[in-house]
């Protein structure tokens, strides 16, 4: 056997299919432009859009099923120009768009935030519903993130396997969507498992 690991792809979008209850609540929305854009997996852009349709990154994967990371959890990394990719289990454990799954605490604390952007990272991938709290917060971080040309993408299907074998994404999304939230595909390169 090779001593090179063999790779392999594998798309960790979420797609929301027409009887999914997010994609009748977007339906039902006065702006459902807008409202569809921000269910399944999407790229938040609320000020300003990356300046690339497609990227292909390298990744820093915290693990975050225990805690959210805090200071000293960000302090050794290098993610200049990379995906940093938080692992919180919640799109695993509760399905999206149940109760659960919008209750599940996945928000950074303002100081991690800032010290994750500090850093320089493209883009925060999460498998939960966002980086900061539902509502006002949940905006202001994504915005924050924009003024430091870093970009959130929510909803991404991830397993801990997955986690484990992560090694680059590939990003491709729809600059000129009208939505504040845009529809992205995202596809993992995962060093094969029992190489």
């Amino acid at each position: 056997m090779s001593s090179q690991s063999k790779l392999s792809r594998q798309c960790i979008s979420l797609l929301i299919e027409e009887d999914h209850p997010a994609y009748q609540w977007a339906k039902k929305q006065s702006d459902s432009v807008n409202a569809f854009g921000h269910i399944g997996t999407h790229i938040d852009c609320y000020t300003k859009v990356p300046a690339n349709n497609h990227y292909t990154t390298d990744t820093v994967l915290l693990d975050c099923t225990k805690e959210m990371p805090c200071l000293k959890d960000i302090e050794p990394l290098d993610m200049t120009g990379k995906s940093l990719v938080l692992f919180t289990g919640n799109l695993a454990d509760n399905s999206y768009g149940t109760p659960e799954y919008g209750k599940a605490d996945t928000s950074l604390c303002s100081e991690v935030l800032d010290a994750i952007l500090a850093k320089q990272p493209a883009f925060i991938v999460i498998d939960s519903y966002g980086i900061g709290a539902h509502g006002e917060e949940h905006i202001n971080f994504d915005k924050r993130c924009e003024e430091n040309n870093c970009f959130v993408i929510e909803n991404v299907v991830l397993s801990s396997e997955m986690a484990d074998n992560l090694i680059e994404l590939d990003i491709t999304f729809d600059a000129n969507s009208a939505s504040t939230g845009k529809r992205c595909e995202v596809t993992a390169t995962l060093k094969s498992v029992g190489q």
